[in-house]
């Protein structure tokens, strides 16, 4: 052993020998020296199995973690349903339930809803701040949240995931609720509908995904600490998620469900992501900085798309960040006699266009919105733009922003074809565009050949003339 080893080795025997000192003098280091009130909080930050087996350190660790405050149970983590329910039944009836403050329970339900009724009642007590609950694939047998959770003033965050109707008790009361999360959820009829969300008297975060509105006629949602709302309603979604026929509504109303959302200067979210399957009104939306208005293919006869998106928009003039879709583009394009009362964005920053093909460039309502934009600086065109030459017309003169305040723009799902190249030119026209990024298709460029096309198309494009010398260009 040369010279440096042996120190080393010496040193850790140092080390270690001065470890055990500390121990044996009492310095504080073993599992019983740590307060006894900390242990049940230490053993509810662990994954639930390792928190179990906590029990094996020690006497006064034996029991110690039947306190937990928080259990997250989960299906998929069991490689057997039956190893599951087994699993949670022996939890349930150990652990001291009132101790729980966030509780999480995800499975399928099928024909064992009488077990999952009974494991809820167990769970939900009244120190319960944090309840998500995920379920999928219900049975016959409906499922039955416990009325007392309906009366909780210790109810901060709630996350349903529930296809099927939902149970909603005379009185309801959440107070202190701040986050509430619906998805699949079918509400009952209009008054206790509206019950529900007069009771959130506290709520600052909603979330409302795929639920069915079929039996409520209108409910208004009004809260003065309301800062984001988001809405999801696909018409067509995940086969394995969408409530089971014995669970469908009996009837269905004649008119779309009228949802009026009523803020105030805290509300800065909005975002609605859907197939116009009901209809949203927004009240006291001057404060919302952050706007999403994504409409898909609607067959939805009861609502115009075009003035849909135009109330929307309408509603959140004053954005600093917009989110729309090609499809709320073209749908103003049925409209045209919207265009000329289309409002004004002054405070418009950032501009986000999603779509499933390039988006015509020249398209009315497009324009318009970048007409009424003029401190616009970045603009994101999500799956491409398009130009033919004989509509370059239309673009000339391009909007006022592209000459004082558009910094960027991005270009996504670039194919290469001759109507994108032709926007692409036309958007170099911009005097303030300090950089153009565009992002190429993968499968459009993904062989030998179609690299050595995209550098092709990146030398033409730095060909083109630029009205900003700073611009840089990048082509990936």
């Amino acid at each position: 052993m040369d010279a440096d080893s042996s120190f080393m080795t010496n040193k850790r025997q140092k080390l270690n020998e001065g470890d055990q000192k500390g121990i044996n003098e009492g310095g504080g280091t073993e599992l019983c020296d740590l307060p006894q009130e900390l242990l049940p909080a230490i053993i509810s930050n662990l994954p639930l199995k390792q928190a179990v087996r906590t029990s094996v350190l020690s006497k006064l660790w034996k029991d110690k973690w039947t306190e937990i405050s928080k259990v997250e149970l989960e299906e998929e983590e069991h490689e057997k349903r039956l190893e599951f329910k087994e699993f949670v039944e022996k939890l349930l009836a150990v652990c001291n339930t009132s101790c729980f403050i966030k509780f999480s329970l995800t499975c399928e339900v099928c024909e064992d809803a009488p077990q999952v009724n009974r494991w809820l009642s167990q769970s939900i007590k009244n120190r319960i701040q944090d309840l998500k609950l995920d379920f999928d694939r219900i049975g016959k047998e409906l499922l039955v949240l416990p009325e007392h959770m309906f009366s909780s003033k210790s109810l901060i965050h709630f996350h349903l995931t529930m296809p099927q109707v939902i149970n909603l008790p005379p009185s309801i009361y959440f107070p202190n609720l701040k986050t509430l999360t619906l998805r699949y959820v079918i509400f009952p009829d209009t008054t206790p509908t509206q019950k529900l969300f007069s009771s959130c008297s506290s709520l600052e975060h909603l979330a409302l995904v795929d639920c069915n509105w079929s039996k409520v006629r209108a409910v208004n949602i009004a809260c003065s600490s309301l800062e984001s709302v988001s809405i999801r309603e696909w018409r067509d979604d995940d086969e394995a998620a969408k409530p089971d026929d014995e669970n469908e509504p009996d009837v269905q109303n004649d008119a779309p469900c009228r949802i009026t959302i009523t803020g105030s200067s805290n509300l800065k979210t909005f975002s609605y992501d859907g197939d116009l399957i009901n209809d949203y009104f927004l009240n006291s939306s001057a404060a919302i900085t952050d706007g999403t208005v994504e409409v898909h293919t609607t067959t939805n006869d009861d609502l115009d798309a075009g003035h849909f998106v135009f109330k929307l928009l309408k509603a959140l003039s004053n954005v600093e960040k917009l989110s729309i879709t090609d499809f709320a583009v073209q749908a103003l394009c049925g409209t045209p006699n919207l265009i000329p009362d289309f409002p004004l964005f002054n405070n418009l920053i950032e501009l986000r266009v999603v779509s499933v093909a390039p988006l015509n460039f020249a398209c009315p309502p497009l324009l318009t919105l970048l007409r009424n934009s003029p401190n616009l600086q970045l603009l994101d065109f999500i799956m491409g733009v398009s130009l033919r030459m004989s509509d370059a017309i239309k673009v000339d003169p391009l909007p006022t922003c592209f000459s004082t305040h558009l910094k960027t723009i991005r270009i996504s799902g670039f194919t290469g074809n001759e109507k994108e190249m032709v926007a692409i030119r036309f958007l170099l026209q911009s005097p303030a565009l300090k950089s153009l990024c565009v992002y190429s298709s993968q499968y459009d460029f993904n062989t030998y050949a179609g690299l050595w096309r995209l550098d092709m198309l990146y030398k033409r494009i730095l060909w083109y003339p630029k009205a900003s010398e700073d611009c840089d260009i990048e082509l990936a």
